[in-house]
């Protein structure tokens, strides 16, 4: 298996810098597993590696996918196992916190049936009027289990998990027990901190988005990408391209701080329950020493 593990953990945790240590001890190439990374430009509101980084290590499946297209789970595994077949004598870690795409290559994909197209197009239609807030609320009455590390700025997740269960009469969590296609189970490194670290790490981070330039790409990006395009669903950038002044765009850093926390709140969450894991506390092991290959 040239998948040596993988190495997971909420955002802001400190993947990233660890991963590009440990690709270079085992000779390995990074296989991103990031649902917002995936976007072609969207780089510093997603805290996509720096070119620099992908230059030290090579690095696959990020900065790769353009801005307009819908990207799935099922992408993401077929993505990742012509990679694998492509190249069976390299060595890869798998490196992100988006723990449905890691299931999902590991386990395989629902086995739900095709669902007749009105269902989604009257969803996107409820959506536009009644907006995505209140898409998320009506996800979680229907299936919690679904929503409960769901990006809730992810539409078309958010339509996906509603338009399952108006379309089969099930939930998506319950689909996901009968499933098909996975590579199996590898190694599951999840990294962590104490709260208030990891708060503090989130918070630090917004501000050096700032500091590298993120309004600056964020008005790049809207001369040349459609503001319909789903890579603008990466948490910050549709509010920050709205705000108007320093005191609003200060107020959207503030609520993009306080929804990538309760982010991570959940990715942990999900992570316990869902993944079978070694955990590794950052604050105080040392993950060069701890986390070994096969």
């Amino acid at each position: 298996m040239p998948v040596l593990f993988a190495l997971c953990g909420p955002t802001g945790v400190g993947k990233s810098k660890l991963s590009l240590e440990l690709a270079e001890r085992y000779r390995a190439e990074i296989i991103g597993v990031d649902s917002r990374q995936i976007y072609r430009g969207f780089a510093i509101g997603t805290a996509q590696p720096s070119v620099l980084e992908m230059q030290r290590v090579n690095h696959h499946l990020i900065n790769f996918c353009e801005p307009s297209r819908v990207y799935s789970a099922g992408d993401f595994c077929n993505d990742v196992r012509a990679l694998l077949e492509a190249n069976p004598q390299k060595n890869y870690i798998l490196v992100g916190g988006t723990g449905l795409y890691l299931q999902a290559l590991m386990l395989g994909l629902p086995k739900i049936p095709a669902i007749d197209g009105c269902v989604r197009e009257s969803l996107e239609a409820e959506c536009e009027k009644f907006g995505l807030p209140w898409l998320c609320d009506e996800a979680r009455k229907v299936d919690p289990e679904s929503m409960e590390c769901a990006d809730e700025n992810n539409r078309h997740r958010i339509v996906r998990i509603l338009e399952v269960y108006h379309g089969t009469g099930r939930k998506l969590s319950e689909w996901k027990l009968e499933r098909s296609g996975g590579i199996g189970n590898i190694p599951v490194y999840f990294l962590n901190r104490s709260r208030e670290n990891l708060y503090a790490r989130i918070n630090e981070r917004v501000n050096q988005m700032v500091r590298d330039g993120w309004l600056q790409e964020i008005h790049s990006l809207a001369q040349r990408v459609p503001l319909a395009a789903p890579a603008w669903q990466s948490l910050g950038y549709c509010e920050l391209l709205a705000a108007k002044d320093d005191s609003e765009i200060q107020i959207v850093l503030d609520k993009v701080k306080r929804q990538t926390r309760n982010y991570a709140k959940r990715q942990i969450t999900w992570f316990s329950r869902q993944v079978d894991s070694t955990q590794i506390n950052l604050d105080s092991e040392d993950a060069l020493h701890v986390i070994t290959a096969p």
